[in-house]
C-alpha cells in the first residue's frame, strides 16, 4: 500500500568527496523536479507566482488561492514495489484527484499538463475535463465512450487505454496501484443501477462485454453481438470494431443491459475439484470423458462461443463455426501439426479449435493466431480450460478486482 509521502528527498547538503550513489540518485531527482518545474511554467506561465519545489523534497507544487498551505502537487510515490509519477488533489486527499503514471516512458508533458489541469479543477471546485477525468492523457475512443455513459447517469469507474495504471485507494492517504495485462486490451468499468460492467476492446476480437455479479463472485459475459444482430447467441466471443458505435454501446450499457442474461459461468463444484487446489481430486486421478467434455463446453461458452456443445457419437463438441479438435498428448504442438489441422478446418469451412492437454511452441501460437484460432490446453484433473494463443488469452473473462 502506498502512501502519499515522496522518494528521495533530496537531503544532499554538505556532503563532502565522492558521491555515493543514493546522492547521484538524490541530485538527479533534484534536476528532473527543476526541469519539470521549468516546463510547467513554459507552458502554463500563469502559475508563475504560485508553482514551485518544496524545500528539501522532491514534489512539485501549485498553490491554491486563499487556501493556506495547501495544493496540487506532482510527486514520485511508492505503492507496494512498484514507484509511480502520482498528481495528488491536496485539497481533498479522500474524494478529490489521485493520478497516477508508469515512471517510465511518461513524457514530462503528460505530467505537468496532468499537474495545471488538477490545479485548475481544484480552483475552480470543478470536475476535471476529458481525459484527465478518466486519468488519460489523450482523448480515445474510451474517453469519448465514457463521457458518453456520463452523460447517461453510468458511474464510470476506471478507463484503461493509454494508461495502463490505475489508483485503488486504501484508506484516508493511501492507495494501491492496479496495472492492467496485455491481454486485457483497452477497457472500462462503470456502475449502473445494479450491476458492474467492463467494456472491452481487444485486438483480435473487437468490442466485449462482461458483467460482475457479486452474488457469485464471478465475471460473466454478456452476448453483445447477439443483441446487436437479434440473434439467440453468437458462435464467437467480441464484435469487430467497425460493427457497433459509441453511441450504441453506451445506450446497449445504459437502458439495455439489466435486460439481458449473462452466460453461464463454469463452476467446478465437487464433480471437477476445484482449479489450482492442492485439496481437488489428486493428479493422477482423470475425469470421465463425459466429465471432461461437460466442463470444456461450460468453460467455452461462459467465453462466448454460443454454438459450441458436446457432440455425440465418435464427436466429442459439436459446432457450426469451428472445427474443434481434441488432442490428448505429452509432446509440444508443433508448427507443421497445427498447419495440418489448420488445413482439414479450412477444408470443412471452419475454424480451428484445439484442445490440449499439451503445450504449444511459441511459433505454433504465433501460426495459430494467424489462422484466427483458438488453442487450449485442458487439465484432466479438474477440466481446467488454459489459453495457450493470443486468440485463446484474450477470450478469458476478466481478473476479478472487486
Amino acid at each position: 500500500m502506498a502512501r502519499l509521502n515522496v522518494i528521495n528527498g533530496g537531503n544532499w547538503s554538505g556532503a563532502m568527496g565522492f558521491p555515493t550513489s543514493d546522492m547521484v540518485n538524490a541530485m538527479s531527482w533534484y534536476w528532473k523536479f527543476q526541469s519539470l518545474h521549468d516546463l510547467l511554467l513554459e507552458r502554463h506561465p500563469e502559475w508563475a507566482d504560485r508553482a514551485g519545489i518544496v524545500d528539501g523534497k522532491n514534489v512539485l507544487k501549485i498553490t491554491l488561492i486563499d487556501v493556506a498551505d495547501k495544493g496540487v502537487a506532482l510527486a514520485v510515490v511508492r505503492a507496494r514495489h512498484t514507484q509511480v509519477w502520482a498528481v495528488i488533489d491536496g485539497m481533498d486527499v479522500f474524494h478529490g484527484s489521485l493520478l497516477v503514471w508508469p515512471l517510465e516512458g511518461t513524457s514530462d508533458e503528460t505530467l505537468v499538463d496532468a499537474l495545471h489541469a488538477c490545479a485548475v479543477a481544484a480552483e475552480r471546485k470543478e470536475p476535471l475535463p476529458t481525459p484527465w477525468r478518466w486519468n488519460e492523457a489523450e482523448a480515445s475512443q474510451f474517453t469519448e465512450l465514457a463521457d458518453l455513459l456520463a452523460a447517461r447517469h453510468v458511474t464510470v469507474e476506471h478507463v484503461s487505454a493509454g494508461n495502463k495504471y490505475r489508483a485503488l485507494r486504501n484508506g484516508l492517504t493511501g492507495f494501491d496501484v492496479d496495472i492492467s495485462e496485455p491481454w486485457e486490451g483497452q477497457f472500462l468499468e462503470a456502475r449502473t443501477d445494479d450491476m458492474d460492467v467492463r467494456v472491452s476492446l481487444k485486438p483480435a476480437l473487437g468490442w466485449l462485454v462482461d458483467v460482475w455479479y457479486d452474488q457469485e463472485g464471478v465475471w460473466r459475459r454478456v452476448d453483445l453481438g447477439a443483441w446487436l444482430e437479434g440473434q439467440e447467441s453468437s458462435p464467437e466471443p467480441g464484435v469487430p470494431l467497425g460493427r457497433v458505435s459509441l453511441s450504441q454501446l453506451a445506450d446497449f450499457v445504459a437502458h439495455e443491459l439489466h435486460r439481458i442474461d449473462a452466460a453461464e459461468y463454469w463452476n467446478p463444484g465437487a464433480e471437477y475439484g476445484e482449479p489450482r487446489d492442492s485439496n481437488a481430486v489428486s493428479a493422477f486421478v482423470k475425469l470421465s470423458p463425459l466429465l471432461l467434455a461437460e466442463a470444456v463446453v461450460a468453460q467455452l461458452r461462459e467465453r462466448g462461443f454460443g454454438d459450441v456443445s458436446e457432440g455425440e457419437g465418435d464427436s466429442v463438441f459439436r459446432s457450426d463455426r469451428f472445427w474443434i479438435v481434441w488432442r490428448e498428448a505429452s509432446s509440444i504442438l508443433s508448427t507443421p501439426m497445427l498447419q495440418r489441422l489448420n488445413g482439414i478446418a479450412a477444408a470443412e469451412g471452419r475454424q480451428l479449435m484445439l484442445i490440449t492437454t499439451s503445450g504449444l511452441s511459441r511459433p505454433a501460437a504465433t501460426f495459430a493466431d494467424k489462422a484466427r484460432g483458438y488453442v487450449f490446453q485442458v487439465r484432466r484433473d479438474t477440466g481446467e480450460l488454459m489459453p495457450l494463443n493470443r486468440r485463446a488469452r484474450e477470450a478469458e473473462l476478466p481478473r476479478s478486482q472487486r
